[in-house]
């Protein structure tokens, strides 16, 4: 019976360290990847075997990063990368498909170094000054994002998503006019950027101007299906009141997005905006449901309960809603009139 037991677990061991062996993470810091689990294994055996012959030649490690990156082997991608940089500095390339693969690998900060180096190498390669601009953008560096796509801009006077990533960048220093105007240019460049028409259609909305609806309803017409653009313009509709259309609009939203939380929040709001309780609580719950920590719908369900003199349900409510926002004095002060 033992000498059965201690097979089976022998076995056991065995099979399971055979299984270890064969799962290893393609993207990690283990640089011990085997080859054999390639699916381009022969290109992989002819290239490495081309290398050992020829190892100052950079254009056999590029090669084979590239192939490394298809199988999302970041990290060897990056060495052979790195390699192929070192062998040859003056490779604007090399440099761009580097930053590409540290970017991947969201070491943002030296994929900027090296996008910055393949534009000095190359002022007009326009993959990585795009690529770069996004960056800089991304980390909210956005005077330096102008700077680049301005520059590019002279050489490429129609390209749509220059402008719209200017737009983009004034969009978030808060320069609402520049931003508009950028974001028109876009459009005029490419009449189907929903992107772009979308966003002067919130940025218009912000302003409650009623040109909005216009570009609200143009982006519906590039993108008959935008999620976005129904929910823009039910917000746009519910802040000026205009609760039916509003409504319409987020039913479209949850006919095309069943889990779209925020609809079901907003609906729950109109409706306890014209003391529809019950239903308000309704579509609170469903937005709960679908997201249990967004603490401004129990809030506002403490809020009905309270109204509804059901001090005990009311202060369940806030209590969920300060566990999920200590911060919030309005949640605080809702618990504090219940206790």
């Amino acid at each position: 019976m033992l000498a059965n037991l201690f097979l089976k677990i022998l076995t056991f061991v065995i099979l399971f360290s055979l299984l270890l062996s064969c799962s290893e993470p393609k993207v990690g810091s283990d640089r011990s990847i085997v080859t054999d689990s390639l699916s381009n294994v022969a290109a992989v055996k002819d290239i490495s075997k081309a290398i050992e012959d020829n190892p100052e030649d950079p254009e056999l490690y590029y090669q084979r990063a590239q192939i490394y990156v298809n199988e999302k082997y970041l990290n060897r991608a990056e060495d052979d990368y790195r390699e192929a940089a070192r062998l040859d500095s003056t490779n604007p390339l090399y440099a761009y498909s580097l930053a590409r693969n540290l970017y991947a690998m969201n070491l943002t900060k030296e994929s900027a170094i090296w996008y910055e180096k393949a534009v000095q190498l190359k002022p007009d390669y326009g993959e990585a000054i795009v690529k770069l601009a996004d960056l800089y953008f991304l980390v909210k560096e956005h005077q330096k994002s102008i700077n680049l796509l301005n520059e590019f801009r002279k050489a490429n006077p129609g390209e749509a998503y220059i402008y719209h990533m200017l737009g983009l960048n004034y969009k978030e220093m808060g320069d609402t006019g520049r931003a508009i105007y950028h974001f028109q240019t876009a459009i005029e460049n490419d009449p189907k950027d929903y992107e772009s028409t979308l966003y002067i259609a919130n940025l218009y909305a912000g302003k409650k101007k009623s040109i909005a609806f216009e570009y609200f309803n143009a982006a519906l017409k590039i993108k008959p299906k935008g999620v976005d653009a129904f929910f823009g313009r039910a917000v746009f509709n519910q802040q000026i009141k205009n609760y039916k259309s509003a409504l319409s609009d987020y039913r479209k939203v949850i006919d095309l997005d069943p889990e779209n939380y925020l609809a079901y929040y907003n609906v729950g709001y109109i409706n306890y905006e014209n003391g529809f309780m019950d239903e308000a609580l309704r579509n609170w719950n469903r937005c709960t449901q679908m997201n249990p920590s967004y603490a401004n719908a129990y809030y506002m369900k403490g809020l009905v309960y309270e109204e509804q003199k059901n001090k005990q349900e009311a202060r369940i409510q806030y209590q969920v809603a300060i566990d999920l926002n200590p911060e919030n004095n309005l949640f605080k002060a809702g618990l504090n009139r219940v206790k």
